[in-house]
């Protein structure tokens, strides 16, 4: 099973020799097995990638990134044939009901904010707030229609960073720049295991926008979030700079830790593809209860 999220940085080209994938910097070689790849993170705009290590990768089914003149993942390039029976698991996908759909949603956002209480516990916040977590949770109604998800977040993240601190995807202050990051990069392989699992990422459950390509992606990410929010706090201040050595220990904290799923110790990247197959299984049978999710918000 795939298993690495490769960062290149700095890399003349990348091409294919046999079944590996060859990085080229001056005068150097690297050959990485392509069998060992989960995700390629190309941070380096000068980099040449080959058509021929293209579509090798989506033989493997591997994801492929891109990332802007920011450094932010921008650009996704994946098989949409990932899947041997696509077409009839998108055409189930498509006649899930309205109302297993609210109910999933009421269980994601539970679990998303059951798993914020655990990282402020983890890291000995305030109590109060933590038992304001835990009843939000148990109070989120059907497709979270009294947002229960956007009170507990405002609570949450001022625990969690501060007062002062203010959640804004746009903002590139050092927390808000490394929480945009490290969701990026897990967004990335959420999709790449969704299309993997043979279903359409842009047809979600909580996210509907016409214009995202990655609405379930957006939905199925959510209970992994407060994995990255614990990691930022550890790693990051607001006057720090999203720097190198911060990403690549946010790509190999993806890659290589592990959490509880299923009661199981998993890693992340594997927890995902768990929690997918679940809920796969979760929209067929019309039972969210079957749905298999990380535990709490604290990587092993």
């Amino acid at each position: 099973m795939s298993w690495r999220i490769v960062y290149i940085e700095k890399a003349d080209q990348l091409r294919l020799y046999l079944d590996n994938l060859k990085v080229i910097r001056d005068e150097s070689e690297i050959l990485i097995p392509l069998s060992d790849i989960h995700t390629i993170i190309v941070d380096n705009q000068q980099t040449i990638v080959t058509a021929r290590i293209i579509n090798k990768l989506a033989k493997y089914h591997i994801l492929m990134v891109f990332c802007d003149e920011k450094h932010l993942p921008n650009t996704y390039i994946l098989s949409p044939h990932s899947h041997h029976q696509s077409s009839k698991i998108i055409k189930k996908q498509i006649s899930w009901t309205e109302q297993i759909k609210q109910l999933m949603w009421q269980q994601i956002i539970q679990i998303k904010i059951y798993n914020q209480a655990s990282v402020l516990n983890h890291l000995k916040k305030d109590d109060k707030v933590i038992h304001q977590l835990f009843e939000l949770g148990e109070t989120v109604q059907l497709a979270d229609r009294t947002n229960r998800e956007g009170h507990a977040a405002k609570l949450y993240f001022k625990t969690l960073f501060g007062n002062s601190f203010i959640r804004d995807r746009d903002s590139l202050d050092g927390i808000n720049s490394g929480l945009n990051y490290g969701y990026i990069v897990l967004r990335s392989t959420v999709a790449r295991s969704i299309i993997a699992h043979g279903l359409h990422p842009a047809l979600g459950i909580g996210h509907i926008n016409q214009y995202n390509a990655f609405n379930l992606a957006d939905d199925l990410i959510e209970p992994f979030r407060p994995i990255v929010d614990l990691w930022i706090s550890i790693l990051m201040s607001e006057q720090d700079y999203l720097d190198k050595q911060t990403k690549q220990k946010l790509v190999y904290l993806i890659s290589n830790n592990k959490i509880l799923i299923g009661n199981q110790k998993q890693t992340i990247l594997n927890a995902i593809s768990i929690l997918i197959q679940s809920y796969i299984k979760s929209m067929d049978e019309e039972n969210p209860d079957l749905l298999l999710y990380p535990a709490n918000g604290i990587a092993i």
